[in-house]
């Protein structure tokens, strides 16, 4: 990975040849990514997210942040340590990245920018069409003539093209859910239409940008051609409505809010309150007979298949609730759970810091932050048997490895002291 083989030879002349892949000699080679070079000059949530799982198989990300700090950094929930002040946000979603702050609205940005991409394997950003090509003049065809092998990443809220009218309005998760179709089918059945927590339209987005990303990379070791790649994040949640889109074009049904419960009508498939807490039941054909010999009053003789579930769905849902109304959910999970009933009590993060299924995957870990110190947050998903993922570092401090990134670009200690007097970057 990594490797410069049919870069644009004007440019790779120019660059520093003795420069190792890696920015510095700290980062580790380790996970299923290793060798792999991203530059991140995504926002908020999608790309970023999309790249910190990059870096936690070992990809190489490097951050370039704007002058002015964004939501993600400025959130409200923050820790404190003699370092300073660190939002929880940025520190569970930036860990492993490298920093560097530049002014893309100076002169000479363009100029690192490209020394950057002609290194890099992938370019993943996120903004509004046009942010790039048309305000800073950095378009995918310059980007590309840089580096003909780099794969470009663009995540918008309705892509890079279509309606007039639509593909460049400004976006966010809400909107991805809003416009995408996935808030309508959500919700009390008398109730409004309900968004999905949290921001699931920019984690879903995130997942596609990444897959697509290496999907694409590996299309170029194949064809030795880069490309671009088109991420609309109403798109991606629109792609997850399943047979909901087709049940409506062909046959007309247009599938209704059913709240907890679900939407074809079997039961008991949902949702339940217990005496203490809620409980999701998922007991379908094999599992729904191994309830009957469970709860009071479904032991009928008419109760047998997943069609009878839909017919009766009302007298086996009110059965089914009235049996929870004298057990907690952690005694409703264990009984069903020993008859082999898919189930789960549904878990608040105070019950999952303590879970000991949690603790035995490493799905609640600690690392070092720079700011916030020795912290505790989420694991690495999924486990690879031979390239594990890990966190090595934190989330970076804005612009800690500018000069070591500027280096690595080809940059020396003479040109990095004039783009930092000039404001290029910090």
């Amino acid at each position: 990975m990594g490797t410069e083989t049919g870069r644009n030879s004007d440019m790779a002349a120019t660059s520093n040849e003795a420069t190792s892949t890696k920015v510095h000699g700290a980062f580790p080679s380790f996970g299923a990514l290793q060798g792999l070079t991203i530059i991140d000059t995504g926002t908020v949530v999608a790309a970023p997210f999309a790249c910190e799982l990059a870096a936690e198989a070992g990809a190489q990300v490097i951050r370039l942040s704007l002058p002015t700090p964004d939501i993600v950094e400025m959130s409200p929930e923050r820790l404190q340590s003699g370092n300073g002040s660190v939002s929880t946000w940025w520190a569970q979603e930036n860990r492993n990245k490298l920093d560097m702050v530049i002014d893309f609205t100076k002169p000479e940005a363009k100029e690192v920018f490209g020394k950057l991409l002609m290194r890099a394997d992938i370019w993943m950003e996120s903004s509004r069409p046009g942010t790039y090509s048309e305000r800073l003049g950095i378009t995918d065809e310059w980007a590309l003539g840089i580096n003909p092998r780099l794969v470009i990443v663009h995540v918008s809220g309705f892509g890079q093209d279509g309606d007039p009218g639509t593909y460049n309005r400004a976006s966010y998760d809400v909107i991805g859910q809003a416009f995408s179709g996935f808030m309508s089918m959500n919700g009390e059945p008398d109730g409004p239409p309900m968004k999905v927590s949290p921001f699931v339209n920019d984690y879903i987005t995130a997942l596609f940008a990444l897959w697509s990303a290496l999907a694409a990379y590996i299309s170029v070791q194949r064809t030795g051609c880069g490309q671009t790649v088109d991420v609309a994040q109403y798109e991606c949640q629109f792609k997850l409505l399943a047979c909901g889109v087709m049940d409506y074009l062909m046959l007309g049904d247009e599938h209704p809010r059913t709240g907890n419960d679900d939407p074809s009508g079997v039961q008991p498939y949902g949702v339940y309150p217990a005496r203490e807490g809620h409980i999701s039941i998922g007991a379908i054909g094999g599992p729904f007979l191994r309830l009957k010999s469970i709860v009071p009053g479904l032991d009928q003789d008419k109760l047998q298949t997943v069609v009878d579930q839909i017919v009766y769905a009302d007298e086996i849902k009110e059965n089914v609730v009235a049996w929870l109304a004298g057990l907690s959910a952690d005694e409703a999970e264990q009984i069903l759970s020993s008859h082999n009933i898919p189930c789960s009590k549904v878990m608040t993060v105070h019950d999952i810091a303590t879970n000991p299924h949690y603790q035995a995957r490493d799905m609640v870990i600690e690392w070092e932050d720079e700011v916030g110190g020795r912290v505790r947050g989420t694991g690495m998903v999924p486990k690879f048997s031979g390239t594990p993922s890990q966190v090595w570092r934190g989330a970076p401090t804005r612009g800690r490895d500018t000069d070591a990134i500027l280096a690595w670009s080809g940059c020396d200690d003479a040109q990095i002291a004039t783009l930092k007097t000039a404001g290029t970057v910090q």
